[in-house]
């Protein structure tokens, strides 16, 4: 049943005899507490077909309509990662939202818009903002955020990736000397991403400089791998399967 038709018959059923005590619209107020219209709208629009919940798919389905159910979010303007300049409990409001219908599809979002997209505006200079800014918000660069390694998680000072600057190529050598380095439950890498953060042990001149991003490019606009890019599919797991997990 459609969540419209499941929500209209839970109001019937609540309503009957019964005398409410509150006025709906302000506890809506309340709870909300911020992005109010932005809230209402995007309500509204979680009646669209695609998001109607699907069980017992492939996993090749999950994962498409993960991505579909974000690319209509996107197209009807609910997220953008320039939200952070002006209005960042917008994109918070997104993923409250996002989250009741598809956690998958949210888990891919906060990666898209907050991890990949975040690091993007942070990290970056004008000239990754005007590469990349627009694509993100339209999906047409997806993109990783490789932190966690297999033997270090998230104990990012540990990790043991690493980056060389190469003065004569002007460009960083990333390189994953051990089996343990290997960037793990990396999401969008899979399928959906041409681009990672790579978080690496950054090296000049033979001098250390501690852990910094490197934007990388992962596959081509013809979403076909990188030379010198190894990346494999983690498969089905115990939920979650709308994300497409990569090492």
């Amino acid at each position: 049943m459609p969540p419209h038709q499941l929500r209209d018959e839970w109001k019937a059923s609540c309503s009957v005899g019964r005398e409410l005590t509150f006025d709906p619209a302000q506890m809506t107020e309340l709870l909300d507490h911020d992005n109010h219209e932005m809230r209402k709208k995007f309500r509204e629009f979680m009646s669209d077909p695609v998001m109607t919940p699907r069980y017992d798919i492939p996993l090749a389905e999950e994962r498409d309509i993960a991505l579909q159910r974000l690319k209509r979010i996107c197209d009807a303007g609910f997220i953008s990662v320039k939200d952070f300049w002006t209005n960042p409990l917008r994109i918070f409001a997104a993923h409250e939202i996002s989250a009741v219908i598809d956690p998958a599809m949210a888990t891919k979002m906060t990666v898209q818009f907050n991890l990949f997209g975040g690091s993007v505006i942070k990290l970056g200079t004008k000239r990754h903002h005007d590469k990349l800014l627009e694509g993100i918000d339209t999906l047409e660069d997806v993109g990783c955020f490789g932190l966690t390694e297999l033997g270090y998680g998230n104990n990012a000072v540990e990790m043991e990736t690493t980056a060389v600057y190469d003065k004569s190529t002007e460009e960083f050598i990333i390189h994953t000397p051990t089996t343990l380095a290997q960037k793990y439950w990396i999401t969008n890498g899979a399928i959906h991403a041409k681009h990672i953060i790579v978080f690496a042990q950054l090296s000049t001149d033979g001098s250390k400089k501690g852990i910094h991003g490197i934007l990388v490019r992962i596959r081509d606009d013809n979403m076909q791998i990188m030379p010198g890019v190894r990346v494999e599919d983690m498969g089905h797991k115990m939920g979650l399967n709308g994300v497409d997990n990569a090492k």
